[in-house]
């Protein structure tokens, strides 16, 4: 029985430029192949700054139509895109992720930790969902973090507990490039510890602070780039090498964790 899929990540400069943002999200996923599940960076489609006051500036028809094109795009290509970008809901904005099927299917994942500079400005999202995404009859059950929930593991470790075999990981950390080989660290223990694939894309910038990567379950990168320009790697992730071993040997008797 085959258990492997296509994945890809992708990075390109985003910019608060909502028509410019799709332009390269159009030349990324036109040469992805059918039944790819594709990630990029987080903010991708509405732009995003570290100053937050931007959302103030972000045209939410436009947004609407870019979102509402992305998931024709999806659907025509037959691809799973998992695409950053922050959304406007009953007058809260939220910083999400959005997951485009081939089906016409769209899920959200609202970021649950926001960083600092995003609190008072953003809504935090209260639920860690696991998304079922069907990849050439193959059965996926994915999670999504983004960007500063790399340094709270109890996150990444109940989804996979909840099952979760593939993590996509939308980033857009710039910045000091001392945090660089901290981030690096974190994403490869996050596989480990958990034993999924992690997806994860960061924006490209002079100033990235984290590698685009793709990290098999052993802990192994598979692919990475650190680089301002727009560039994007592929791996097909064989899910048999998901694993529960480290999970289960947890010492629930000393230490455990209420959900």
């Amino acid at each position: 029985m085959n258990h492997t899929v296509s994945a890809a990540v992708a990075q390109f400069p985003v910019s608060l430029d909502i028509s410019t943002n799709l332009d390269h999200l159009l030349s990324i996923i036109h040469t992805v192949e059918e039944q790819t599940i594709v990630v990029t960076p987080e903010g991708a489609i509405s732009g995003y700054s570290q100053d937050s006051t931007f959302l103030k500036q972000v045209n939410t028809v436009l947004l609407e139509q870019a979102i509402e094109k992305l998931r024709d795009e999806a659907a025509q290509r037959h691809l799973h895109l998992v695409i950053g970008s922050c959304i406007q809901e009953l007058g809260n904005w939220y910083n999400a992720a959005l997951y485009f099927g081939p089906d016409k299917e769209f899920y959200v994942y609202r970021k649950i930790n926001l960083a600092t500079s995003e609190r008072g400005f953003f809504k935090p999202g209260d639920e860690l969902p696991v998304f079922s995404v069907l990849i050439r009859g193959v059965t996926v059950s994915l999670g999504i973090q983004m960007c500063r929930e790399i340094r709270y593991p109890e996150q990444w470790r109940y989804l996979a507990y909840k099952g979760v075999q593939v993590f996509a990981f939308l980033n857009n950390a710039v910045g000091d490039s001392e945090i660089c080989p901290i981030w690096r660290s974190h994403l490869i223990s996050r596989a480990a510890e958990t034993q999924r694939f992690i997806l994860g894309a960061n924006n490209a910038d002079p100033y990235q602070n984290c590698p685009t990567m793709i990290i098999a379950p052993s802990g192994k990168v598979l692919f990475e780039v650190l680089s301002p320009n727009t560039a994007m790697g592929s791996s097909e992730l064989n899910l048999s090498n998901v694993s529960n071993s480290v999970l289960d040997q947890a010492r629930t008797d000393v230490i455990c964790f209420n959900h």
